[in-house]
């Protein structure tokens, strides 16, 4: 466990200067092989083993005052739960925990961030035509998320690429293919996103999502 959580802290320590200076912008930071690759399997492996347990995916959208649930096609998730499911996937569980105490450290000095409050979704991504629609992570209310981090584990697809907006236009400013191993992370409050249709699927697509999130019940806004 001391060499996986190591190896967490030591990724997050070496993109540092990036993140925040993305971060710092309103932008999103992403990594190809941000963690090495033996740890990227192991966590791929269990991921892999946790299939079964998976539901239909839901996400939630801000609308008018109200949060709405939605389904995303083609899409299984769990949640990385820790605890007494420790040893249903111990790699993940170490993972979610040693990003959330080193990424805070790093991105909390941009906007403050608890070093341990966090929630997370393993999600697989195994249809073609599987996507998720543009959108933000915390649209506002009682939602506390303030980072998202997410780390590709697994997949052999066409599409599937993490896509940004500028916020009041329709067009895509940047995307990154879901490539094992690499890293993108964005303030959840902010970054217009999606996730483009997959379009060939030859290995069904893992990513770790984990969320950082504030020690206040709610996301205070900051000056831009």
């Amino acid at each position: 466990p001391e060499e996986h959580m190591a190896a967490v802290s030591n990724a997050v320590a070496s993109a540092a200067d990036g993140i925040q200076t993305a971060l710092a912008d309103g932008n999103f930071f992403a990594k190809e092989s941000f963690l090495d690759e033996r740890s990227v399997q192991a966590m791929a492996e269990e991921a892999r083993r946790l299939d079964p347990t998976l539901v239909p995916s839901q996400s939630t959208r801000y609308e008018a005052g109200n949060t709405i649930a939605y389904d995303k096609e083609g899409v299984r998730s769990t949640q990385i739960l820790g605890g007494n499911d420790y040893d249903k996937a111990p790699r993940l569980t170490e993972y979610v925990v040693s990003l959330t105490a080193a990424l805070s450290g790093v991105a909390g000095q941009v906007r403050p961030l608890s070093p341990s409050r966090q929630t997370n979704k393993l999600a697989v991504c195994d249809a073609i035509g599987a996507s998720y629609p543009k959108h933000i992570d915390n649209g506002g209310g009682d939602d506390p998320r303030l980072l998202t981090a997410i780390l590709y584990l697994s997949g052999d697809v066409d599409g599937g690429r993490f896509r940004s907006y500028q916020a009041t236009e329709d067009v895509v400013t940047a995307e990154v293919a879901p490539a094992p191993g690499t890293f993108v992370c964005f303030w959840s409050d902010r970054l217009v996103h999606d996730v483009s249709a997959v379009t060939r699927l030859d290995e069904a697509r893992w990513a770790l999502t984990v969320w950082l999130c504030t020690d206040d019940d709610v996301v205070e806004a900051t000056p831009d």
